[in-house]
């Protein structure tokens, strides 16, 4: 039924569209035409609504911190090249100066060669003015004289060198030190007198020795032996011999890596003298024979910039003045720590010595002694601690400071002869002493040619045994020295040193004796060098610039103001014979 109705109303639907009519009317007058329109000469412009995504690929790392190092390059110090051929090769100097003063030295050496070496040198200095000045003019004629000479020859083979040296010294002095204003008689001050004053000595020595040329490293048996004679006279005819034997016997070995290395070694020395005295009585109780017999073996640990050396030592000493053999045993012990490596280490120590005091050494150190000093002894240490701090600052400053206690026997101190007529010549006395001295020392240089160096010493002497004061021996003392290179052509050099608190037994004119501080010692020294070209220089020295009229020991005082000017011939650069060529 409802299909029925739905077809029924379909029909009238289109029936009714058909039956409907509509009139149209059309004009067909019409006459196209071309209208005139304004161009656009852009381009057309594609729009792309499809965007592609471009992709980039990156990675997020960590900061890096450039750690990269170059070393500057380590610069030796330099030093002009005619300055080292001056120090090293063949010269001759002389000189002459006020007041009266020459001046020659001699320097010969062999060219390099592998099997020997050998080479002469020879330096005398001498004084021979009268005294001048208001102060010097009171006291007597003292020339003095100081002539050095030395040969060597030294033998090289594969492993083992043989060294020899050979030598003569002659020392003029005077025994000067007594005034006119003290009241002694004319005569003492003539020509006729002067013959008494002389102190003069004449030395002559010999040593031959044998070593090995082996390094640390090698582990053999090394050693190095040497005989030495030295022959003291004097003007008194007092005369020394004198013969010893020193060496040692060392090896190194390495039993554990981590423990470094060790060195085994003993020393072995013998030494003997032989006084004569002019005033030679028999039987009398006084040095003629003496000797010391010493072993000392010890044992050093290194590892790196770390050492321990332990050890002993085993002196035997006797003389006629002793009434038997002593024995003074003294332990060797030394520990060195690298604190900083390079830069700063300490080091500590306990050890002992003993020395003995001969004639020869007595005369160096002072050439005023009384004739006949038939009083020699040994002077024996059992216990001398020392202990210090040494390394650089900078790049080419270095420093060392150190401290030493030493306890001493028959150490000894020089003293006025009371005995003789013009209170003008010393005796030695002996004495036990506590010893501190505490020491520095800076070496800098400044720039390339500028080096400086300065040194300071404390001494002090407590508890002293047979004398109240240290005669002679300075509490404080001071040095510096400069030297400056400039332009590779000229050189000056400048010295001070000072030494005061000095002790001295001062005669007085009714034969007592007094205790009197000694005046400082102040001297400035000044030198000057021009390089003329390689074989020629000439050069000035001027030596205690202030003038001061200071002693070292009782009046003997030190001349003025005085200068040396001179020239030097090097001929190292060329043989001094020229080889003969084979026709």
């Amino acid at each position: 039924m409802k299909k029925f109705i739905n077809i029924i109303i379909l029909f009238i639907i289109s029936f009714t569209a058909y039956s409907q009519v509509d009139t149209a009317r059309f004009n067909i007058e019409f006459t196209p035409t071309i209208q005139n329109f304004d161009k656009i000469n852009n381009s057309a412009e594609i729009v792309d609504t499809l965007v592609e995504k471009v992709k980039f690929p990156y990675d997020i790392l960590p900061q890096r911190i450039d750690l990269t190092f170059v070393p500057n390059a380590v610069q030796p110090a330099k030093l002009p090249a005619d300055v080292m051929k001056r120090l090293y090769r063949n010269f001759i100097r002389v000189g002459f100066g006020f007041p009266i003063t020459p001046l020659a030295q001699l320097n010969i050496h062999n060219f390099d060669n592998q099997k020997y070496s050998y080479g002469v040198n020879v330096n005398h200095f001498s004084l021979w003015a009268p005294q001048m000045g208001k102060t010097m003019k009171n006291y007597a004629y003292a020339p003095v004289s100081d002539t050095k000479t030395m040969l060597f020859f030294h033998r090289f083979f594969r492993n083992s060198t043989l060294y020899n040296t050979f030598g003569y010294n002659h020392q003029v002095a005077h025994l000067f030190a007594f005034s006119k204003l003290d009241g002694y008689d004319d005569y003492y001050y003539t020509k006729t007198y002067r013959d008494t004053l002389r102190n003069n000595f004449h030395h002559a020595f010999a040593m031959t020795g044998l070593r090995s040329n082996y390094t640390p490293d090698v582990k053999i048996l090394k050693y190095d032996f040497r005989i030495m004679y030295d022959y003291i006279y004097t003007h008194r005819r007092d005369n020394e011999n004198y013969a010893g034997l020193k060496g040692f016997l060392a090896y190194d070995d390495r039993f554990l890596k981590v423990s470094g290395s060790q060195n085994y070694k003993l020393d072995i020395g013998f030494d003997y003298y032989y006084n004569q005295w002019s005033n030679d009585i028999p039987l009398a109780k006084h040095t003629k024979n003496s000797y010391k017999v010493e072993f000392k073996p010890t044992i050093t640990f290194e590892v790196k910039e770390y050492s321990l050396n332990l050890g002993f030592g085993v002196p035997i000493v006797n003389s006629n003045l002793y009434s038997k053999a002593k024995v003074p045993i003294y332990p060797i012990a030394e520990v060195q720590l690298g604190i900083i490596p390079g830069i700063m280490s300490i080091y500590g120590g306990v050890n002992g010595f003993t020395k003995f005091n001969s004639l020869k050494d007595l005369l160096y150190e002072n050439p005023y002694l009384k004739p006949n000093l038939d009083t020699l002894k040994f002077t024996r240490s059992q216990i001398n601690i020392f202990g210090g701090i040494k390394g650089n600052l900078i790049k080419k400053l270095n420093y060392h400071f150190s401290a030493r206690y030493t306890y001493a026997k028959d150490m000894p101190f020089f003293m006025i002869d009371t005995t003789s007529l013009l209170r003008n010549q010393f005796d030695v006395i002996y004495s036990n002493v506590n010893i501190l001295n505490v020491c520095a020392n800076i070496t800098w240089q400044v720039v390339d040619h500028l080096y400086l160096n300065f040194d300071a010493n404390y001494w002090g002497y407590y508890n002293l045994t047979n004398i109240s004061k240290p005669f002679y021996k300075p509490n404080w003392e001071g040095s510096f020295g400069g030297k400056y290179y400039y332009k590779d052509q000229m050189i000056f050099d400048l010295n001070f040193k000072l030494a005061f608190d000095r002790w001295e037994l001062t005669p007085l004119a009714n034969n007592n004796y007094v205790i009197n501080k000694m005046r400082p010692v102040l001297n400035f020294d000044a030198s000057y060098e021009y390089l003329i070209n390689k074989q020629f220089s000439a050069f000035a020295q001027v030596n205690n610039i202030a003038s001061q009229y200071y002693s070292k020991y009782y009046d003997f005082k030190n001349f003025g103001l005085n200068f040396i000017v001179g020239v030097t011939y090097s001929f190292g650069d060329e043989p001094l014979r020229k080889t003969k060529t084979k026709k």
